[in-house]
């Protein structure tokens, strides 16, 4: 018989309660930050209707590619444009399983809340891009995305942090996202220096490619495409696809767009122009030179400036927030300024080899997200914090907080005490001490005190029956006997020092005087 193997699904992973309690430590500091901006929380579904979150994805093409998704087995109505119930030749109502997805973003959800709050509206007309109101929200949690094969460190279930301003095109909003990304790393423990806020704009490139007769959309979005894939296929890689093509590592063909070689050069030219670090009022004075005066980058240069002057004001400065023009992740999302936050922090890998975690967080301006669902274009920018990957560089990178306090544990030592030790946790608890008497089937004083070393538990209560009978408690604080360990020139000294007998009365009383020294 087929037997029943334990096992996760690949690209899905348990979380253990470090990892939980690093990633609410990002998310609660974060959210600090963004609800310091106004930004308000929301939540929506981890499930959406197909048609209306759409595919946006970048890195994929087709609606399905890249989302899980299946037919709602309930049959529901299908409606035209206008909201209007559509009925078949004989008057019956049209019915089908609608598709439903699991959310690959938290964009994509934001722009159907929305469209469906202002749904009326926008039936009686009454909605345009310059009236629409503004929304500012931030949210959390798990997003999907299917993905065939995943490269290490890669999931398929991942932890977003978002905020975003719907209906608003002042760049103030743009800039204030560079300054809640670096506020919020920091909050959450991230040296200033360990990471950068890059920043570009999606009409910088468009620009220059109109410049150099390279106007039309899809060749636009297919440059960038191979341009964002240059760190895995490299730079003569690059070169290849943009240019006659070339093959890869299994000898399998790709194709490439059949620019001419002085297009790849100058394409390739301008990202090795802007590569390099330089100040912001610099890389405008570089960027005002290639203009001619071609109105995307016209544009966009004017909108950078605009960035520049408010964080220049603010004292953000290039120690937190540089211009990137070679800068394309994610551009063919976004319609204008692009944000992406690299790591400078390094870490050893399994062979020694040093390396560095790269991007933790992105965004940008999408101002036609909303177009499809209600017909107006509704201005928008936002930014994510990827909570997994940036849980992962603090690991690796040993930049992790303080470790959580655990509960104060109470040693099961006799059955007939049971009720006393639930008293004394309940005791604890009224003083908004977190406690725990131990259950577990292991009873011995070494399992139980193990036990308490893996919940980090500060302090540990020790009554048996000789204690309980003398109306005494003994209590240990965890934390000072292990400092003392490696120290103390005797047992007898360590437990002088470390743990000490109380009355039954004093216990509660106690141990908030030895969690405060701690």
């Amino acid at each position: 018989m087929r037997k029943i193997i334990p096992r996760k699904i690949k690209g899905f992973r348990d979380s253990n309660p470090g990892l939980n309690s690093l990633k609410w430590h990002i998310i609660n500091s974060a959210g600090t930050v963004y609800k310091l901006y106004g930004f308000e929380h929301w939540d929506t579904p981890v499930m959406e209707y197909a048609d209306c979150i759409g595919k946006y994805l970048p890195e994929a093409d087709s609606v399905d590619e890249g989302i899980y998704f299946f037919r709602n087995p309930e049959k529901e109505n299908l409606f035209d444009d206008e909201g209007g119930l559509l009925k078949d030749s004989a008057g019956n109502f049209l019915l089908d399983n609608h598709f439903i997805a699991l959310r690959y973003d938290l964009t994509a959800p934001l722009s159907r809340l929305y469209a469906e709050q202002l749904w009326d509206t926008y039936k009686r007309g009454q909605l345009t891009g310059n009236n629409a109101p503004l929304l500012r929200r931030y949210q959390y949690g798990p997003v999907f995305r299917y993905e065939a094969k995943l490269d290490p460190g890669r999931f398929r279930e991942f932890w977003q942090l978002d905020f975003d301003s719907v209906g608003s095109a002042d760049m103030g909003v743009d800039a204030e996202a560079c300054m809640v990304l670096s506020d919020a790393l920091e909050a959450i423990g991230l040296q200033r220096g360990s990471f950068i806020v890059k920043v570009n704009n999606r009409k910088i490139f468009k620009g220059y490619l109109a410049n150099l007769g390279l106007a039309d959309e899809n060749m636009e979005q297919a440059i960038l495409r191979i341009i964002d894939k240059a760190d895995k296929i490299g730079k003569e890689g690059m070169i290849l696809e943009l240019g006659k093509g070339r093959k890869d590592k299994s000898g399998a063909e790709i194709p490439g767009l059949g620019l001419d070689d002085s297009l790849v050069s100058r394409i390739t030219g301008f990202l090795d122009d802007f590569s390099h670090d330089a100040s912001r009022s610099d890389v405008l004075t570089n960027l005002r030179s290639l203009s001619g005066g071609n109105i995307h980058l016209d544009e966009g240069i004017a909108e950078l400036t605009e960035i520049d002057g408010i964080l220049s004001g603010l004292g953000f400065d290039e120690d937190r927030v540089v211009f990137s023009p070679a800068l394309v992740r994610g551009m063919s999302y976004y319609t204008g300024p692009v944000f992406e936050v690299e790591s400078t922090l390094t870490f050893k890998d399994d062979k020694g080899n040093e390396r560095r975690v790269g991007s933790i967080c992105g965004g940008g301006r999408y101002d036609g997200l909303v177009e499809r669902l209600l017909g107006a274009k509704v201005p928008a920018t936002g930014a994510s914090i990827g909570v997994d990957r940036l849980a992962e560089l603090l690991t690796l990178t040993n930049a992790l907080p303080q470790s959580q306090q655990g509960p104060v544990l109470i040693i099961s030592f006799d059955a007939a005490l049971k009720s006393e030790y639930m008293k004394i946790a309940s005791e604890l608890r009224s003083e908004g001490i977190s406690s725990e008497v131990y259950y577990g089937l292991q009873k011995g004083l070494k399992k139980q005190m193990a036990y308490g070393d893996k919940k980090a538990a500060p302090v540990v209560i020790i009554i048996g029956s000789d204690e309980h009978a003398k109306g005494v408690a003994t209590i240990r604080d965890m934390r000072m006997g292990a400092a003392m360990s490696a120290d103390a020139a005797s047992k007898e000294e360590w437990k002088s020092k470390a743990q000490v007998e109380v009355p039954r009365g004093e216990i509660a009383a106690k141990v908030k005087e030895m969690l405060h020294k701690s």
